[in-house]
């Protein structure tokens, strides 16, 4: 049963670093760009809206900075359970 959670474990990594990737690259791409993109229409511009489009960007950091936690500690409940299986 610890090789299941283990496994389990190891799918939650995998999604978090998958998320934080995305959410850094996102914010990478606005802040080149300078505009947060909704795909139709006008987007949120850095020279219209400095502060809308400055919590955007941060926010989304945040996100990605958050996702890497949840590896760390992805990794870390891995690693526990592989002991616990040993």
């Amino acid at each position: 049963m610890e090789w299941f959670w283990a496994a389990i474990s190891v799918c939650w990594t995998i999604g978090a670093w998958v998320i934080a990737r995305t959410a850094w690259a996102m914010a990478r791409h606005w802040g080149q760009a300078g505009v947060v993109d909704r795909g139709m229409g006008r987007g949120l511009s850095r020279e219209d809206n400095p502060v809308g489009f400055a919590l955007a960007y941060r926010g989304t950091q945040f996100v990605a900075l958050l996702g890497l936690v949840f590896v760390a500690v992805g990794i870390a409940i891995t690693l526990g359970w592989i002991s616990r299986a040993l």
